[in-house]
């Protein structure tokens, strides 16, 4: 009876923080830059950062900003940010996401963000935004506060996504990534 009994594998389960943990001890050039909090934040907006610095997820456009510093600055652009809009992380990071407004952004679209911002709140923005060559882009924008265990605000993450046309109901071609809290925005 006893031979006849399924066999179980002893396993263990890495959460996502120590695989990359791992993978920062063992850096190759196709490893893309992951963003490291030097800020306590919670549990459920680390698992956040966790799924946007994880391995399925290392084309996905998005930046952190630093409420704490003047003027919002982007403290961290992903590989896939840099790709996208062609501009290094150097150029990036220490700039307010300001600098992929041009001509075509519209001040409506640029004001809803202002006001997430101010009231801490989630949002989804449909603009135009501009690459480093000058060439437009229509982004479907998503900001989402990160907080600390007490509740004080530590970061923004900003998420770029590109949609075919301006207007409500874009879905963008990465939108199976777009999650707060487990609950689609």
């Amino acid at each position: 009876f006893i031979n006849s009994m399924p066999r179980f594998v002893e396993c263990s389960v890495k959460s996502p923080t120590a695989m990359l943990e791992e993978i920062a001890e063992d850096p190759t050039e196709d490893t893309p830059r992951l963003f490291t909090s030097t800020k306590n934040i919670c549990d459920n907006d680390k698992a956040i950062i966790d799924m946007l610095n994880g391995p399925d997820h290392k084309d996905e456009c998005f930046v952190i900003c630093d409420p704490d510093l003047d003027d919002i600055p982007i403290i961290f652009a992903s590989d896939g940010f840099c790709k996208f809009t062609g501009y290094s992380a150097e150029e990036i990071e220490g700039k307010n996401c300001r600098f992929l407004q041009g001509p075509e952004t519209s001040r409506d679209a640029v004001k809803q963000i202002k006001i997430a911002i101010l009231n801490e709140e989630d949002a989804s923005i449909n603009l135009v935004n501009y690459r480093k060559d000058g060439s437009k882009f229509i982004n479907e924008f998503f900001i989402s506060p990160l907080y600390d265990d007490d509740g004080k605000l530590v970061y923004f993450a900003g998420v770029q996504a590109s949609v075919p046309s301006l207007g409500p109901g874009q879905e963008a071609a990465n939108a199976g990534w777009v999650y707060k809290h487990g609950e689609t925005s």
